[in-house]
């Protein structure tokens, strides 16, 4: 009977292993488009990854930061005793033209022995429509060893100039009174009375700061129940490169049952200067000395979320 029982679970294994090879062998033609890579004498060359979708940056001059990508070709197959040569042609279809982009090498060769190769791309931003996508698309040729798959010969990568519009003056562009638009945490402008942050004003400090004076009172006032006896006034910095940073600092005092209370502010944010007023978009947090926790962050299922702020334009 033992002997019997080895018999069969022998056969079982097999069976199992045979089952498990057969899986394998077909999930591996699934992923290789069922490509015959065991031919001695064939190969197929694709692009690696023939879809990115990037956008240009803005660097802490103020200067637009170009795209910088590789484009990448993988062969599929084992390696080659010979040079595989390759060659990229832009594709009539694209909307991103030559006068706007860098291609380091219009071909590229696949040394004998390895399976990849690839060339460094890069935008001309200034060249490039503002605020719109434009297509890089880009056709692979490597003659009969193309491969098979069309999408694998065709890179198209969705690129787009960001609309920046630099301050003239600094931060002098950014005085006078703000009113609030969209609030942080829901997007709107349905806020409960305490919450309407219309009367905050701003005075340039330097070059690259703004005194911010009444921002965050409604809050502590009327959800906080503390009115402001002093201070109110703090600093924030304003980047060249559109960020908005309210380093951690004092911003006012409060009292309540005859007892005065000290508060900080912390924060970050953007702003833009396009169309016909500039905006500051800012989520802050107000903090007792030290905490670690600020307020809103801790009553933050009552505000609908974690920050105060929103999105201000200039009066």
């Amino acid at each position: 009977m033992k002997n019997i029982i080895k018999k069969i679970t022998l056969i079982i294994a097999i069976f199992t292993l045979a089952i498990s090879c057969t899986e394998t062998e077909d999930n591996f033609e699934a992923l290789t488009s069922k490509l015959d890579l065991n031919a001695a004498s064939k190969y197929y060359v694709q692009f690696t990854n023939a879809a990115q979708t990037s956008e240009t940056g803005v660097a802490l001059t103020g200067d637009l930061v170009e795209i910088e990508t590789t484009v990448a070709v993988t062969l599929m197959g084992a390696p080659k005793n010979e040079d595989i040569s390759v060659d990229f042609a832009l594709d009539p279809s694209s909307t991103l033209s030559s006068d706007m982009f860098t291609l380091s090498a219009n071909s590229i060769t696949i040394p004998a022995g390895e399976t990849s190769g690839s060339v460094d791309f890069s935008t001309i931003a200034e060249n490039m429509p503002v605020g719109e996508t434009v297509n890089f698309i880009l056709n692979l040729d490597a003659g009969e060893n193309n491969s098979p798959n069309s999408n694998g010969t065709v890179l198209n990568y969705t690129l787009k100039r960001i609309e920046f519009c630099p301050l003239t003056n600094g931060s002098v562009d950014f005085e006078g009174s703000w009113s609030v638009t969209t609030d942080v945490n829901t997007g709107s402008t349905g806020n409960p009375a305490w919450f309407t942050e219309v009367n905050f004003t701003t005075v340039a400090n330097g070059t690259d700061k703004l005194d911010v004076s009444g921002l965050g009172e409604s809050f502590i006032a009327g959800f906080w129940g503390e009115p402001v006896v002093s201070g109110g006034t703090f600093t924030m910095d304003i980047a060249p490169n559109g960020v908005v940073t309210i380093p951690r600092q004092y911003i006012y005092t409060t009292t309540y049952s005859g007892t005065n209370y000290d508060y900080e502010i912390e924060g970050t944010g953007t702003w833009t200067n396009c169309g016909d007023k500039p905006t500051l978009t800012i989520a802050y947090d107000i903090y007792y000395p030290g905490a670690s926790e600020g307020l809103a962050q801790t009553y933050a299922s009552y505000l609908n979320g974690p920050s105060l702020g929103g999105t201000f334009t200039l009066n």
